[in-house]
């Protein structure tokens, strides 16, 4: 598999896509490192704090969608990601 594009969509209707990094060997992708991501790219675009992700997502080359995340899923990576040491 080529490495996916994550696209993260903002509560203030901002969507950001990238490509990202998949480890072949891992069977999931990482989350977190996704969202996290996506946040710095939206403050790269704006200037501001980004709001809430609404709708997180994977896909490929072709646009077909790998994994869709769940608005659990987005806010427990979310958490989890800003309780880090």
């Amino acid at each position: 598999m080529t490495n996916p594009t994550f696209v993260a969509a903002f509560s203030d209707g901002t969507t950001t896509r990238m490509t990202t990094y998949h480890d072949a060997e891992h069977k999931t992708f990482d989350l977190a490192r996704g969202i996290k991501l996506a946040r710095h790219a939206y403050r790269q675009r704006t200037g501001k704090e980004p709001p809430v992700i609404s709708a997180a997502w994977l896909d490929d080359m072709a646009g077909t969608v790998l994994e869709k995340y769940d608005p659990k899923q987005i806010a427990e990576a979310t958490h989890d990601q800003r309780h880090r040491p």
